[in-house]
């Protein structure tokens, strides 16, 4: 895949993903299963026996999901018993292309430092415009060209 494919599916996954930004926000205490079962108004031993599983299991579960500690095949039954669709996934903090762009940075100021240096003892270093200019070119470079070890510096 090329930059300018990753690069499409960085901006059409941030716009899918913004959507979800409001939801990490929401604090579950109780965790899904026994809020929502709550609001339905209905017992455990009503949702135990829509899943299949007895009272008690309901409860361990409630109190796993509180522990993260609850198998994904759980919460989809869990979901499927409620008539509900169980959906998980991950939201980032930035957007994604701030991600990627935030890696190139590191790099290409690791890049800069050592040429800054050789500059500066040769008397020939850049004003602060030119670094920056400098330094704005060379982390689209990076993203541009994203190197294997992208990720590992």
């Amino acid at each position: 895949m090329n930059y300018w494919d990753r690069k499409l599916m960085r901006e059409q996954l941030d716009g899918k993903l913004e959507k979800l930004k409001s939801l990490s926000s929401l604090n579950m205490e109780k965790g899904w299963i026994k809020v929502i079962r709550e609001a339905l108004g209905m017992s455990a031993k009503q949702l135990g026996k829509k899943v299949g599983i007895d009272q008690s299991r309901i409860s361990r579960l409630e109190n796993a999901e509180i522990e993260n500690d609850l198998k994904l095949s759980s919460l989809k039954k869990i979901a499927e018993g409620l008539n509900m669709k169980f959906v998980y996934g991950f939201v980032p903090e930035t957007s994604l292309e701030d991600m990627v762009r935030e890696q190139a940075k590191k790099i290409a100021m690791k890049r800069m430092a050592k040429v800054n240096l050789t500059m500066r003892l040769e008397e020939q270093e850049l004003s602060d415009d030119q670094k920056q200019k400098t330094l704005d070119d060379l982390i689209q470079k990076i993203m541009f060209e994203e190197p294997k070890d992208f990720w590992n510096q």
